[in-house]
């Protein structure tokens, strides 16, 4: 669950986002909400919250003088306000996202996807589970649609595309918004091995070996990879060992 403090002075657009987060966003829990800024820095300090969704013009101060107060704090900020003149200010000081009311659903999930997608920023491949022999099993990647969950004994390999990876999986495939490189750091010695300058493989998922001037790997679904001439030997080695 995502922890979250809602801020803001007008009761009817609390209970509004209230609603909506109820409604469309189960993955929130609502900490606690208040209307003004003095109050929401104490529930910062005491519930330490994940995430704000924070109003900007307020009676005793506004959400951005909220915001520089807590630079430097682990949570993120959504402002949600009527007025669209502080937008440059605010994504100066970091905040996350910046929704005008009344606001949409729509709205509301995106923003919540941008949260989830920033929470793995430095750490993008969070395994999010651990053999006792510490053998991954789960990792965590950046997608366009958000973060999606891999269980790693389901990718057969992985392909370069530029900035891309492309995860092709046993019923699908996912692209990743990080380089292969990354990637291949992050499942070394987790029995994936690079066999060619775009192609980072599941040893596991190989059935055979054809020799020859072009040599390939001939997957389990019958699919074949080339295997450059400078990871033949690398290779061959991970196999007959």
């Amino acid at each position: 669950m995502i922890k979250a403090l809602l801020v803001d002075d007008e009761p009817n657009a609390l209970k509004a986002l209230r609603l909506l987060i109820q409604k469309h966003c189960p993955e929130i829990e609502i900490l606690a909400e208040t209307d003004n800024i003095t109050d929401a820095y104490k529930q910062i300090v005491e519930l330490n919250p994940e995430l704000i969704f924070l109003d900007i013009n307020m009676p005793n101060g506004s959400g951005l003088e909220l915001l520089e107060r807590i630079q430097g704090f682990n949570i993120e900020v959504i402002f949600t306000t009527a007025y669209q003149e502080y937008a440059i200010k605010a994504l100066r000081l970091s905040a996350l996202d910046y929704l005008l009311k009344p606001i949409s659903h729509e709205e509301l999930k995106t923003a919540i996807s941008r949260f989830v997608s920033q929470k793995f920023k430095y750490d993008y491949s969070l395994v999010s589970e651990i053999l006792s022999s510490e053998k991954l099993r789960r990792i965590a990647i950046n997608t366009q649609g958000g973060v999606r969950i891999l269980n790693v004994a389901d990718i057969m390999y992985l392909k370069s595309d530029k900035n891309y990876s492309i995860f092709y999986l046993v019923e699908q495939n996912v692209v990743a918004s990080r380089a292969l490189g990354e990637f291949e750091k992050l499942l070394h010695g987790h029995g994936f091995i690079r066999i060619h300058r775009s192609t980072l493989i599941n040893v596991s998922h190989i059935r055979e070996y054809k020799k020859g001037k072009e040599p390939k790997v001939l997957l389990g679904d019958g699919t074949e990879l080339e295997v450059s001439r400078s990871r033949k030997e690398e290779l061959l080695h991970i196999l007959t060992d």
